[in-house]
């Protein structure tokens, strides 16, 4: 038993002295108990397991119903990594998520940042447009509770993470060891991430117009998200992204977006997705479905799309009928090319101790010797009176 520490009649900071991501790792595996014995997950239950590994009630501020939500994501999550993807996914996977509770208390973080986790049976439905094998290096760029990763992970591919929420990236770290794992904006994640490690399938399901420090509403989020993946994409690899509707070549405010975009990349599916596929997340927004290969289309003005909301099954019987994803190439000493699936990246240090990341770097390409001259160093002469002052090593 934890002991805490009462400061002026209040209780000492429970992250302080918990492991918030381990915590919410125990209340999961619990809760997947109901899953494995197909009963709904009570809130009573829920309440019982947070209070347990937190030390105390949602009343006492010991937890958020967030943290209780994301817990019950992870068993989700559990519960396919012990069955594995079930037969008939898409009516397994609905019933699944009938199981657990409807979302309806939001966090401050929640709201800012727009965190709205993938439903299970479209979290299916995006590996599934991703047609995904296991020589693949997947990429989520806003992992959340790792719902997308852990269907990519079913399909056999590794794995690289992101996501810039403190509390999400220690329920990662625990959920996925060994895993590398970035708490960068995904607005950046191309400039972010190092060398020439490159994915070769991107599942996204980005803000659809939040932005870390920008309080208003910035519509600019979700393509920039988009846009920094697909720079971040092998060529020829393939990326699925869900965004709010709006954001369609149907729109003419994004028309143009999505002509620059196919420059360099090829829209081949783009079609709605009814709202109320996210009713238990407690919200019934259209959202849309993008698929795009990272290979220039043969004309930019044509973008194929589907402006009409579609049922699941609908959007199931489309995927099912894409044509196979372009074959994407491997490292070789004169391509710029994705990586295989025996390369590891090195993640940002996070600043609790976690598990060691392995690196494992089967080939390098591109290496060129670092040419420098050590100088003395030298004292300067003091500041001038200019705006600027000349930069000189040292």
């Amino acid at each position: 038993m934890v002991s805490l520490i009462a400061t002026q009649g209040s209780l000492f900071d429970l992250q302080t002295v918990l492991d918030y991501g381990q915590s919410i790792i125990n209340v999961a595996q619990e809760l997947a108990k109901s899953l494995m014995e197909q009963r709904a997950i009570s809130t009573k239950t829920i309440q019982s397991q947070m209070n347990r590994q937190f030390h105390g009630t949602a009343a006492e501020g010991a937890w958020l119903w967030k943290d209780a939500y994301e817990a019950v994501e992870v068993a989700a999550i559990l519960y396919l990594r012990h069955l594995g993807l079930p037969t008939n996914p898409l009516e397994k996977l609905q019933l699944l998520e009938s199981l657990c509770p409807t979302h309806t208390r939001r966090s401050e973080e929640q709201l800012q940042l727009q965190q709205f986790s993938t439903p299970l049976a479209l979290a299916y439905l995006v590996s599934l447009a991703g047609q995904i094998t296991t020589d693949d290096l997947a990429l989520e760029p806003s992992a959340g509770t790792g719902i997308l990763a852990q269907f990519a992970k079913l399909q056999g591919a590794s794995l690289m993470l992101n996501e810039i929420s403190s509390d999400r990236s220690k329920i990662l770290r625990r959920l996925f060891p060994g895993v590398p794992l970035f708490s960068v904006n995904g607005e950046q994640i191309n400039d972010y991430l190092a060398g020439k490690t490159q994915p070769s399938v991107v599942l996204m399901n980005p803000p659809f117009s939040a932005s870390p420090k920008i309080n208003s509403r910035n519509p600019d989020a979700a393509p920039r998200h988009i846009n920094s993946a697909l720079q971040r994409l092998c060529d020829r690899g393939r990326l699925v992204t869900i965004s709010a509707n709006w954001f369609s070549p149907n729109n003419l405010a994004w028309r143009d977006t999505f002509i620059k975009m196919q420059e360099k990349a090829t829209v081949v599916l783009s079609v709605g997705i009814n709202g109320k596929v996210y009713s238990k997340h407690g919200t019934h927004i259209d959202t849309r479905l993008t698929v795009i290969d990272k290979v220039p289309a043969a004309d930019p003005q044509e973008i194929p799309c589907i402006s009409d909301t579609v049922e699941l099954a609908e959007l199931a019987t489309l995927i099912e009928q894409l044509a196979p994803r372009p074959v994407w190439e491997r490292i070789t000493p004169t391509a710029q090319t994705a990586v295989s699936k025996a390369i590891r990246l090195s993640s940002v240090k996070p600043k609790s101790q976690s598990a060691p990341v392995t690196q494992t770097l089967s080939q390098f390409i591109d290496i060129v010797p670092l040419d420098y001259e050590v100088i003395d160093w030298a004292a300067t002469e003091g500041l001038k009176d200019t705006l600027y002052e000349t930069y000189r090593p040292q």
